[in-house]
């Protein structure tokens, strides 16, 4: 092979690389990480980082689960009102005389439950999905906020409570707790569930054509009930994950988080028109959105403006795939 032939093999390399979606987050996982540490030495503390962490592991991994979604061409606004409703179960179970594990599963079978009539609406009726799951959304946290009120409902066992703070193992000062792990596993299993199975090849074709689906044989009813199954198992789980962190739980839990769940799994590469996702992109991204955030509070900058740095870094994240595709567009035109 000649000398041009090398240099043009490896010019393409470089362009699809820099084309692939997963590119784009750990990209900007590295100048967020830079910057943040040249702001404050506590983002060079391992430990420091950890300890900042668990929210948005919990979000993180209902973003897991929203990449399947959204990669099948719908979406889901409900994840954090599921993840209150559930909680807001586990503990009237809990209160109401069962023991805390009888509770938290009755409270997982809330999360399948709830995704469950979001699956139902959207595969059987036909119904869209963003106006399905703003409905559902007020739903099931008007659920929570009939039972419980403005009041808030704690006094667990001592063992559930603060459930993050159990270490797994330690490395140097770092503490590596069962929130981070419980994450990692279920990034891993998302991962071989949604790139290496049968079902994530079914994912991936509704998402792309859903009457080409339709017509390989594909039962895009049943795929869509189990992604929305899915979703409210792992939003339920997550949500008792908060509830043992905040050792209550109200109404008005994680009011607004659905936006940073779709922010980190679009971060992550997934296109929102569906056919495109990758689990590593939106792994790569939740850590991204940890630091970014922490970041902005280290540096005292307003909530408002943290809104317009996500959205210019969202905006970043989608433009920038797509650069070569429209500069090939225009040389064409």
């Amino acid at each position: 092979m000649s000398t041009g032939e090398k240099n043009i093999n490896k010019n393409v390399m470089l362009r699809q690389l820099l084309v692939r979606r997963e590119m784009v987050p750990f990209a900007l996982l590295i100048v967020v990480l830079i910057v943040s540490m040249s702001l404050s030495a506590s983002f060079r503390d391992l430990a420091y980082l950890l300890r900042t962490s668990t929210r948005y592991m919990e979000l993180g991994m209902t973003a897991l689960t929203m990449t399947l979604i959204i990669t099948a061409g719908m979406i889901d606004l409900s994840v954090p009102a599921v993840m209150c409703c559930s909680a807001t179960v586990t503990a009237l179970c809990f209160h109401g005389g069962l023991p805390m594990g009888l509770a938290i599963a009755a409270g997982v079978l809330t999360g399948a439950a709830c995704g469950a009539i979001n699956g139902g609406l959207i595969a059987y009726l036909k119904l869209p999905a963003m106006i399905v799951t703003i409905g559902t959304m007020n739903l099931f946290r008007g659920v929570s906020q009939i039972f419980i009120g403005d009041k808030s409902l704690g006094s667990f066992p001592q063992w559930f409570n603060s459930f993050e703070k159990k270490n797994v193992f330690t490395i140097g000062n770092a503490n590596f707790g069962i929130t981070l792990l419980i994450f990692i596993l279920v990034s891993f299993g998302f991962y071989l569930l949604l790139h290496r199975t049968s079902f994530g090849r079914k994912v991936f074709a509704i998402g792309a054509n859903e009457q080409a689906a339709i017509y390989s044989g594909v039962n895009t009813k049943h795929v869509k009930v189990g992604l929305f199954i899915m979703s409210g198992m792992v939003s339920a789980v997550c949500g008792i994950l908060t509830m043992s962190r905040l050792l209550l739980v109200r109404y008005d839990m994680n009011l607004n988080a659905e936006i940073d769940v779709v922010i980190m799994v679009l971060l992550g590469g997934a296109d929102i028109n569906g056919g495109r996702g990758s689990i590593i992109g939106t792994f790569t991204a939740v850590i991204m959105v940890i630091i970014l955030k922490t970041g902005l509070i280290v540096a005292n900058i307003t909530s408002d403006r943290q809104m317009f740095v996500m959205g210019l870094i969202l905006l970043a994240s989608i433009i920038i795939p797509n650069i070569s595709g429209l500069l090939r567009d225009l040389k064409d035109k």
